[in-house]
């Protein structure tokens, strides 16, 4: 008898999870026919226009504002910035060393409506409109409040790392 209800337990169950799993499998395949790339490029297209414009104002609370909370910067050189509110102060230290022009191009974007990644081109200019940095980046964006946001984001300078000056004896 014992094994009789344990077989009529787990049929039930068999049953139950054959049954849910169909429907959850619709949802999101219906979620991911209902995602527009082009919304998501348009968006994504925004808020870069939004950190260039930040950045050209020298206000690095609202171009982190582009950002999730939890979001991290990497970059070669340097320890990862991980969180809004670091991201602000790197920002910041940007700006003070007279980093205020950011062009970004956009080569490629991919993903769906959890999460996209950007491909692109960057340039940092001077006051002289003279490249001070330009190279490769990625960024992947999540939804955060209504908008797309900067999730994780990586660049790679084109430029030869310069070598430090030597010490004079």
């Amino acid at each position: 008898m014992s094994r009789l209800i344990l077989f009529l337990g787990l049929a039930a169950f068999s049953l139950l999870l054959h049954n849910c799993n169909p429907q959850d499998r619709l949802e999101i395949e219906k979620s991911a026919q209902q995602f527009d790339i082009e919304q998501g490029r348009a968006s994504i297209l925004q808020s870069n226009k939004r950190l260039m414009k930040a950045l050209e104002h020298g206000d690095s609370v609202e171009a982190a504002s582009t950002y999730t909370s939890n979001a991290k910067v990497m970059a070669n050189n340097m320890a990862e910035v991980a969180g809004r509110h670091k991201i602000v102060k790197f920002i910041g230290s940007k700006l003070n060393t007279g980093i205020r022009n950011l062009e970004l191009e956009m080569i490629e974007i991919w993903g769906d409506s959890s999460l996209l990644a950007e491909e692109g081109r960057y340039t940092f200019l001077d006051s002289n409109a003279d490249a001070r940095d330009k190279g490769n980046y990625i960024v992947l964006w999540k939804p955060e409040g209504g908008n797309w946001k900067r999730f994780r984001q990586i660049w790679a300078s084109d430029l030869p790392k310069t070598a430090p000056e030597a010490k004079k004896p």
